[in-house]
Formats: structure tokens, C-alpha cells, sequence
């Protein structure tokens, strides 16, 4: 696991970042007045459901230990876990069997013709291309250190799970095909002995292939929950000095958290000068943060200290900004992998 290690020193300042809590007194705030949007959302759209997303088990059939190791279902139960958390409605898998065979069909011959029930708004679908174990066994050596003193190191095996996968993002109801996001991660144990041969019991095996797999899709999880990202509309803002307060027309029940980094998004309506046709184009204006103590169910204050505020628009939207947390990342795996280590070995 030399990548996790490495990152350590990196995250450690990152997660000290993070304990700032931002927090606004509204009343220190005087209301402006705004522009609107050329393109504004309509009744429908500012109040619409939660998206809906089914992901299926990542199909194993190219690799029996993956198989054996069901780890096509621990891909599928992190994606849950990880997409949840944007506040996304994840649909039970097993009421579409339908849409799983017109998935596969639209995969293998490029086409489909789903007419099924519209269960769901994008649906998740995958395979694991490859899952192996190695082990390399390193023999008991002594050293003597700068003090004169000898120390022994036993002798010991280590086992290394690898895992890769392919997984497809298709928007429904027409199955067109979105993104495919890769994963591929390495997680490594070891446990003492003077058996060269090092053995290791399946349970063993599969359950350090599953944390492979696992933890393919955390190292990956940003890329998901930023296509999945929730998405509000500015409705009002106020100003304190260099300050500004944006309301959005969503809060927790879509995703939204306390001190999460947004960023505003302005949609244009632009015309070709050569055709005529006429399209939309969207572009970034400003990040702000969500205010940890003026935010709800519905609706949530976004703190921007930054001149470009003035460009935002009512109409404008925002979406959440996720980035993978190094910090976290490393201090579940090492814990996971530390409590394995004395039990899952033979």
C-alpha cells in the first residue's frame, strides 16, 4: 500500500483545513437585488425529484476468484454507500431484471430497445476485467543499529490483492451511454511465519480481494459524486462588505452539507455564426462554501468572499464540488487492514 502511505503528510494538512467551521450572522447581511438568468429554470425543475439511480453487481464472470470473493457485489454496495451521500434515491437493483438484460444487449451489440417501466434516471453497470493474489515470502534477518544493538525481524509473507474494473454510466430511459470510470487498486497484508510457501485459507483470500475492490471504488468515489452531484438555483442575495450570502433553492435533503465547496454555473444561449443553430453553453462563474448554521431541509446560504459574486445571476445553479479525501481514505484502510492482520491468516 505504498500509494496510501505516501500521501499521509499531504492529508494530514488537508484535514486540518477542514475543522474550520463557517458560520454567518444573516442580520450583518443587507439584501441586493439581481439580475436574472437568460435561461431561467422552470416551476418544475426548481422543485424536481431527487434523481434516481440503479447499480447493478459489477459482473464477475471473467475472473472466477472475483466470483468466489463476490466482488462484484462490493463494488455495487460502496457505489450505494458513496452516491447516497449526495442525496441521490438509489433504486433496489433487483426490480429491474429487465433493464439489467436491455443494458447488456445495448453493451454487446451497441443498441437497445428498453421500453421497460421508468424506474430509474441513470443506471450503473460494470465488470471486473481482472483479480488476483500474490505473495512474496521474506526471511528472518537481524540488523544491529547505531547503538550497538541487535534487532531481529521475523520472518514473515505478504499478500497482495489486486482488482480491476470497467464501470458504465447510462442515462435512462434511452440507455445512452454517459462515462466509463475505471478502477484498479492493490491492498497488501502480512502475517509472520517460517512457512515458505506461504498458504492462505479463501476466507482469507476472498476477503482481501473484497477489500480490493473496495477500495477501488473509494479511491474513484470524487469522480461519482461529482457526476451525481446535486444541483440547486440562486434565488436572492445579501452583502456584507466584500461579502456575499447566496440562498439556493436546495439544502440537505439534496445533498448539500455544512462547509461543502459549491460552484456557481451560468448557462448561455449562444448562436453559431456560420449555421445559426442555436445552443447552450455552461460556464463556471465562482466557488462558495455552504454556511454550517444557515442551512435546511430545502434551502441553504452559500458564503462567497470573492468579486466575481457580482456576476452571479438569479437562475444561475450550483453544484456540490467533491474531492477525495486522502486523509480518511488512508486511516479506514490501514484500520480495516490492521485489525485483519493477526486473524485472517493461516
Amino acid at each position: 500500500m505504498k500509494k496510501k502511505l505516501l500521501v499521509v503528510a499531504i492529508s494530514a494538512t488537508l484535514g486540518l483545513t477542514g475543522c474550520m467551521s463557517t458560520t454567518e450572522n444573516i442580520r450583518d447581511y443587507s439584501d441586493v437585488s439581481m439580475q436574472k438568468a437568460d435561461i431561467l429554470p422552470t416551476k418544475e425543475v426548481i422543485n424536481g425529484a431527487k434523481q434516481k439511480i440503479v447499480i447493478f453487481t459489477a459482473d464477475t464472470s471473467n475472473s472466477p476468484l472475483a466470483e468466489t470473493s463476490h466482488a462484484g457485489t462490493t463494488i455495487a454496495t460502496s457505489l450505494e454507500t458513496y452516491l447516497a451521500e449526495v442525496g441521490v434515491e438509489i433504486v433496489d437493483r433487483n426490480i429491474a431484471s429487465k433493464l439489467r438484460k436491455e443494458l447488456a444487449l445495448a453493451e454487446s451489440k451497441g443498441k437497445s430497445e428498453y421500453n421497460g417501466p421508468d424506474i430509474a434516471n441513470y443506471a450503473i453497470t460494470g465488470s471486473i476485467s481482472n483479480a488476483n493474489i500474490s505473495y512474496s515470502f521474506n526471511e528472518k534477518h537481524s540488523w544491529v543499529d547505531s547503538d550497538g544493538d541487535r534487532h531481529v525481524n521475523a520472518a514473515y509473507c505478504r499478500f497482495k490483492a489486486n482488482v480491476s474494473a470497467n464501470l458504465k454510466l447510462y442515462k435512462l430511459p434511452g440507455l445512452a451511454y454517459s462515462k466509463t470510470i475505471t478502477t484498479n487498486e492493490t491492498v497488501s497484508m502480512k502475517t509472520e511465519t517460517t512457512n515458505s510457501r506461504c498458504p492462505i485459507s479463501e476466507a482469507a483470500a476472498t476477503s482481501l480481494v473484497r477489500e480490493a475492490a473496495k477500495e477501488g471504488v473509494e479511491d474513484n468515489k470524487a469522480k461519482f459524486q461529482n457526476f451525481f452531484s446535486p444541483k440547486a438555483y440562486v434565488l436572492e442575495r445579501k452583502v456584507n462588505g466584500s461579502k456575499s450570502l447566496f440562498k439556493i433553492s436546495a439544502g440537505k435533503n439534496f445533498g448539500f452539507i455544512p462547509e461543502s465547496t459549491i460552484t456557481f454555473y451560468n448557462l448561455e444561449v449562444k448562436a453559431n455564426p456560420l449555421t445559426g443553430d442555436v445552443s447552450t453553453e455552461e460556464y463556471a462563474i465562482v466557488e462558495g462554501t455552504v454556511t454550517a448554521n444557515l442551512i435546511g431541509d430545502k434551502f441553504a446560504w452559500i458564503l462567497v468572499d470573492d468579486e466575481l459574486a457580482d456576476q452571479v445571476k438569479i437562475g444561475d445553479y450550483v453544484k456540490v464540488k467533491y474531492s477525495s479525501g486522502f486523509l480518511t481514505s488512508f486511516s479506514e484502510s490501514t484500520k480495516s487492514l490492521g485489525n485483519g492482520l493477526t486473524s485472517m491468516f493461516n
